[in-house]
């Protein structure tokens, strides 16, 4: 008998294969017809999974820095599929299609957890039929053929759901003689490892996980509360603690981005999407009137046929097979549907990980149908959808075909498109072949799945991540500096996808000035699959220009310095450096650019600055050696760098040298650098300056200056470390800076994909602090750099230099004690904000971290009083 039982599992689990491997065939044989491009999610996810494919290539497992870093490329999604992806990448080399391989992985875990849970709730029938059904349904499959993650998600929920009912079974199926209530088998120990574990991973798929699993874990915990079962509720808050070990350590780099990023997922998607409100009914049956389209109609009706026909032959209540299991399902359905319908933001795609569980039910009412019929009724049905599945994957039957599928199985067909393919790459590579040595930021102006910023940006980084898509143009007041701050942008004809209507003025006014103004010239254009024209702009003068020379050069050096315009107290002065050199020094190098008073110390007298500063990397950090052979780098190169420098507000006049520094940003090396006697002249009056060179100087010829609008019109956008460091001067207002700022770095950060202008500010300021120990505007700029990075502990230790420079400033400690909070250090916040207040102990702000920080310690008296000064925050 134990031999014909264990014949069974091994027959059992063959067929599961089968049912894995016809499902791998048919979705392969989509992909490998199928030629369009990822939409907006998909293409997303398909970049963050190149940037942890980057990442692993040279790991740094005793690292804790690696290990922030690590964690911080995907600052609001959670990571593991990304991470499960890389080894396919490894193997079968990066690409879209080669990306939704980790689905074969995935589907094994779904099949295998559906499988087992059929098995262990009702029989082995039931097991394989459910798995059978889970291939076939319309709400999984669509999202197999996708590099999404809720067909992961809905894996890693069943298996997770699948740990918790072996739990329940082996914890309630213990019954020792002593103390009842306390002693608990070792399997269940085992499982509930398992399911902390399984909890924790599929967290880190998505953290929607707990919309699923919150309602059976409260029902267990509730019934081991009321049997009094203490062993049981330990061992579950111990699985819950366990899960909280595995996902932590990305959460807790990323605590606040998820926190912020949900209101934009949940809140502003809901609104814009016209999803109904909760007070109406359609938010509570919006879900059940999608079920046709994600089951179809005979996966639903046939199933549901047999559980009748089996109720009203049933001989009396008590015969009704495996209640409990069928209870069981009810709980994880049911708690999963009405939480969900609860989350304003409602998608078909956010629901699919409670399919699986539904597919069990499914099965076992199909198992239920009368012995003479069951067996044509279950293979009739099977038999069907995986007709309507055909009719949906692929355009066959025609307009006949179309109708059946749609009266059948209604919902959207995910035909393969077997059209022209998309110019994407041919994109990249036209921007790659202009500027073959520097890195770019294409500014995407249209979004529609099938252009938009998101796959721009993922074939760029397909192309050793040497293009960047970014969307701009969705802010009218912005519109400028957009077309000031990139060289690239992409506009399309005819629809322009889902631009919101508050941001269609600023689009048009975007590609208003790209087409029609003259700073832009059509690169090339491209006829789309969908009849319609995509054109590719490049500025006419470029920021950065880089060429090789003949020779080679063993140190930087400024060849000539060219100033355009007059020195205006507080508006941006255009300048251009010709920088020459040998490729890594220039591709590592900062430069610290000081306009100095001829007469003056490097202080501040009269309330009058005696200098310019204009730091940052050559070429703003575009350098890149794209796909070219080293011995390509042989020689020296020369690179022109048009930017503009900030004259500040209250500047002396008078006569201003040029001095110059290299420093090395991954040696730390530095050497002064040879610039030409230059003088820059800046009168008391702007609008009376005829002239800002010296007459007679002999290196007039080094320093050109091209006289131009008073206001400097025609400037180029300030590089964006200087931009930085000018926003910094607000920091000491407080609050009330603080939006504007982060507005400000909002936009900047389009420009710059990978901010990488925070560490060249971080860089040359740890620099120029060294020189000037006591300068509060170089230390807030500091600080501000490394929050931007989210390195906590050098931002506290910046911080604490800026609250003993600015001691007497209650929002230097804010800052301190928040950063402090975000590294989850709530005493060592608390002590930061003890001067504070004693400064202002009224101040909304500090009270308010301060009652957080009393919370995040159990003080919730002190958390309580404190925190109703939230009522006077102006936020």
């Amino acid at each position: 008998m134990a031999q014909q039982h264990r014949a069974s599992g091994g027959n059992s689990l063959l067929v599961l294969g089968t049912i894995w491997l016809l499902g791998a065939i048919s979705d392969r044989l989509w992909f490998a017809f199928d030629r369009s491009v990822p939409a907006w999610d998909q293409a997303e996810y398909l970049t963050s999974t190149l940037n942890y494919w980057q990442a692993l290539q040279h790991p740094q497992w005793f690292s804790g820095d690696w290990w922030t870093n690590f964690w911080l490329l995907s600052t609001k999604i959670p990571p593991l599929t990304y991470i499960l992806t890389v080894p396919f990448f490894n193997v079968f080399g990066a690409g879209g299609d080669r990306a939704t391989l980790v689905h074969l992985l995935f589907s094994a875990i779904l099949l295998a957890s559906v499988y087992s849970l059929g098995v262990k709730l009702f029989n082995r029938q039931v097991g394989l039929w459910a798995a059978a059904i889970c291939v076939l349904l319309p709400g999984l499959y669509r999202f197999r053929l996708q590099f999404l993650l809720d067909y992961p998600l809905a894996a890693a929920i069943t298996l997770a759901f699948y740990c918790l009912t072996m739990w329940k079974q082996e914890a309630a199926s213990s019954k020792p003689e002593d103390f009842p209530h306390l002693r608990l088998s070792a399997s269940s120990f085992f499982w509930a490892i398992a399911f902390g574990i399984s909890l924790g991973l599929s967290i880190l798929v998505k953290h929607t996980t707990v919309l699923f699993l919150f309602t059976p874990i409260v029902w267990l915990a509730a019934g081991a509360l009321r049997q009094k079962a203490w062993g049981r509720l330990g061992q579950l808050a111990g699985a819950l603690l366990l899960s909280v070990a595995v996902f932590g350590p990305w959460a807790k780099t990323n605590w606040l981005l998820i926190l912020t990023g949900g209101k934009r997922a949940t809140l502003d998607s809901a609104i814009a999407e016209g999803d109904p409100a909760l007070n109406t009914i359609d938010a509570w049956i919006y879900y059940i009137q999608h079920l046709p389209e994600q089951l179809s109609w005979p996966l639903l009706l046939i199933p549901l046929v047999g559980l009748i026909l089996y109720w009203l032959r049933r001989p009396n209540s008590s015969s009704i097979f495996h209640l409990n299991s069928c209870r069981w399902l009810a709980v994880f359905w049911v708690g999963a549907y009405l939480i969900n319908s609860l989350n304003i933001n409602k998608d078909d795609r956010y629901v699919i990980p409670y399919l699986p569980v539904l597919s069990i039910l499914l099965a076992y009412c199909l198992t239920l149908w009368p012995p003479r019929w069951g067996r044509q009724i279950r293979w009739g049905t099977i038999g069907l959808a995986i007709l309507m599945m055909m009719l949906h994957m692929w355009p066959l039957g025609g307009a006949f075909g179309h109708s059946l599928v749609q009266l059948v199985s209604p919902g959207n067909s995910n035909y393969p498109f077997l059209g022209k393919e998309w110019p994407h790459r041919e994109v990249i590579a036209e921007i790659i072949a202009a500027e073959p040595y520097l890195q770019s930021t294409l500014g995407v102006l249209p979004s529609t799945p099938e252009i938009n910023q998101h796959n721009l940006n993922y074939y760029g980084a397909l192309a050793n991540f040497q293009v960047y898509g970014r969307q701009v143009g969705t802010n009218l007041k912005e519109v400028p500096q957009d077309v000031r701050s990139l060289s690239w942008f992409v506009t399309k004809t005819g629809p322009q996808g889902s631009i919101r209507e508050k941001i269609k003025k600023a689009q048009n006014a975007a590609v208003a000035a790209i087409e029609k103004g003259e700073d832009f010239q059509l690169e090339k254009a491209w006829f789309l699959p969908d009849n319609t024209n995509l054109n590719l702009y490049r500025k006419r003068r470029q920021p950065v220009e880089i060429q090789p020379l003949n020779e080679a050069r063993s140190q930087v050096q400024l060849e000539q310095v060219t100033v355009t315009g007059k020195a205006i107290p507080g508006v941006a002065l255009p300048v251009t450096y010709i920088w020459s050199g040998p490729w890594q020094q220039l591709q590592s190098g900062l430069v610290l650019v000081t306009w100095k008073h001829r007469l003056a110390s490097d202080i501040l007298e009269s309330g009058q600055a005696l200098r310019i500063l204009h730091d940052r990397a050559i070429a703003q950090g575009t350098l890149h050696p794209g796909i070219l052979q080293a011995d390509k780098f042989a020689v020296g190169f020369r690179v022109v760098d048009r930017t503009a420098m900030l004259t500040p507000a209250n500047i002396a006049p008078g006569s201003y040298n040029l001095q110059a520094t290299y420093l090395n940003r991954k040696t730390g090396e530095t050497y002064p650098i040879e610039v030409p006697p230059v003088t820059l002249k800046i009168d008391t009056d702007p609008l009376k300056m005829r002239s800002q060179t010296i007459p007679g100087n002999k290196n007039d010829q080094k320093l050109k200056i091209v006289q131009t609008l008073p206001d400097n019109e025609d400037k180029p956008e300030l590089d964006l470390v200087t931009q930085l460091r000018a926003m910094a001067v607000n920091l000491p207002k407080g609050l009330t800076s603080l939006e504007p700022i982060f507005e400000q770095i909002g936009r900047i950060n389009q420009y710059d994909p990978t901010q990488d202008y925070t560490v060249q500010a971080e860089q040359a300021l740890e620099y120029r602090l060294k020189q000037e120990p006591n300068n509060l505007e170089f230390a807030y700029a500091l600080a501000f750099s490394r929050v931007l990075q989210q390195n906590v502990k050098s931002a506290i230790a910046a911080l604490e230099k800026v609250t003993k420079l600015d001691s007497q400033n209650p929002y230097a400690y804010a800052y301190l004690a928040f950063v402090q909070l975000y590294g989850w250090h709530p005493k060592a916040a608390q002590t930061a904000l003890k001067p504070a207040l004693a400064l202002n102990p009224n101040l909304p702000e500090i009270r308010v971290l301060n009652g957080l920080a009393a919370l995040m310690q159990g003080n919730l008296i002190q958390a309580w009083q404190d925190l109703q000064f939230l009522k006077q925050l102006k936020i």
